[in-house]
């Protein structure tokens, strides 16, 4: 368990001789998963590391692989926002380039593409959330009432690709689109310092004053969360509650 912890921490700092030297003791190490799940390679997604990405793939990592809460290593990489990642999946073989997916990576073309095919969007459906509400996923969450271009909209703001959450506004996106804890597009893009992103939020109506269902906090109070201090204020002076 040492090792395996050891290796998961060369892996979130991209440490890539240290990885190649575990596997090579240890070639299972590809495959290995932690309590929830995640390998080495959903590691390498969520901190965005490609290279440590390529090695796990080459020594037989399952670039397929489920968490307890069904994501893949690209649908992770597309919650954190971890772009060079999800292309090294991507070419070597991912599937799930969904809407959502596509939105979370700021894949505007892609995107553009899906909604414009005029297809059934049904398809699209985020992969790794539940159908019914649960704890973090209420049922007035986009996901959950089967609102995809919302979801979509969500999904870039949370990552601050602020061209996709304009196009998908003028789509029909609802700005107040809730995501994961009930938090809004506007709570996540505070969170995570997408300033561009809050302020044509704020454009377009976003509302202050929704509260999330996990820490019942404002999107002021996220964004002092994440130590934004002038989102915080951005949003204070509009009348949100730091």
């Amino acid at each position: 368990m040492k090792q395996q912890a050891e290796f998961f921490e060369a892996i979130r700092r991209g440490d890539t001789a240290v990885v190649t030297h575990l596997l090579g003791r240890d070639p299972d190490f590809a495959r290995v998963a932690d309590g929830l799940g995640k390998t080495g390679l959903h590691w390498a997604a969520e901190t965005d590391q490609p290279e440590v990405a390529r090695l796990l793939i080459d020594a037989g990592a399952e670039i397929e692989a489920r968490t307890t809460w069904g994501a893949s290593p690209l649908d992770w990489a597309a919650t954190m926002g971890s772009r060079q990642v999800a292309e090294v999946l991507l070419t070597r073989g991912a599937s799930g380039l969904t809407l959502v997916v596509a939105a979370g990576l700021g894949k505007i073309d892609q995107v553009r593409a899906t909604i414009e095919s005029g297809a059934d969007l049904s398809g699209q459906r985020r992969r790794a959330a539940p159908e019914a509400p649960n704890d973090h996923w209420p049922a007035d969450s986009a996901h959950i009432l089967g609102d995809l271009i919302s979801d979509a909209m969500y999904a870039a703001a949370r990552n601050g690709h602020t061209a996709v959450v304009e196009y998908l506004l003028s789509k029909g996106a609802v700005v107040d689109a809730k995501g994961v804890f009930g938090a809004t597009a506007l709570h996540w893009a505070a969170l995570n310092g997408h300033r561009r992103t809050v302020d044509l939020l704020l454009a377009c109506g976003a509302r202050l004053d929704i509260r999330d269902v996990r820490f019942n906090a404002t999107p002021a109070e996220w964004a002092t969360e994440g130590g934004h201090k002038e989102i915080a204020g951005v949003l204070a002076t509009r009348g949100g509650t730091v």
